[in-house]
């Protein structure tokens, strides 16, 4: 009984021991910030990240590439912060809601954007879609866009 007893807890050690084989998709910290990242990586042209921080002050962080997407991004062209208003975080959470109401797109190509979103507003969730903007009421899509329009409108309208 006494070697059975030993043979249990050693089998219980080696079958909780950790591989070290665990990939990380995304950064811990993530759950605390932002409540929003959304990435725009086209095959020829600068990508964009756009960062929304989940507490007061709420500031929207812009960050432009110097490389292209589809290759290398190269170092940071430019980064900006904006502080949001209120109302501008509000509108902005409530596309977020809207946009992560996303179909089950197919969609695939060669060449093109892809748009990816990272959102802990509930629960931490990602997503991609390659050319958002092609047929994008066929594919579901308008929520999607419109909150990538926002994010565009609020970067530059400061």
């Amino acid at each position: 009984m006494k070697n059975f007893s030993i043979f249990l807890i050693l089998l219980s050690i080696v079958g909780c021991k950790s591989t070290g084989s665990t990939i990380e998709y995304t950064d811990p910290s993530f759950y605390l910030q932002p409540v929003l990242k959304m990435k725009i990586v086209p095959t020829f042209s600068n990508p964009v990240i756009y960062e929304v921080t989940r507490h007061k002050p709420y500031l929207l962080i812009t960050t432009i590439y110097e490389g292209a997407g589809g290759y290398d991004w190269k170092g940071i062209k430019s980064k900006e912060s904006i502080e949001l208003s209120e109302e501008q975080y509000s509108n902005l959470e409530s596309m977020l809601e809207s946009a992560l109401e996303f179909p089950k797109d197919k969609a695939q190509g060669m060449d093109g954007d892809t748009w990816m979103l990272e959102s802990s507003l509930y629960q931490y969730t990602a997503v991609a879609f390659w050319e958002p903007e092609y047929q994008t009421d066929k594919r579901g899509l308008e929520n999607f866009v419109k909150l990538k329009s926002y994010l565009t409108q609020l970067s530059t309208e400061n």
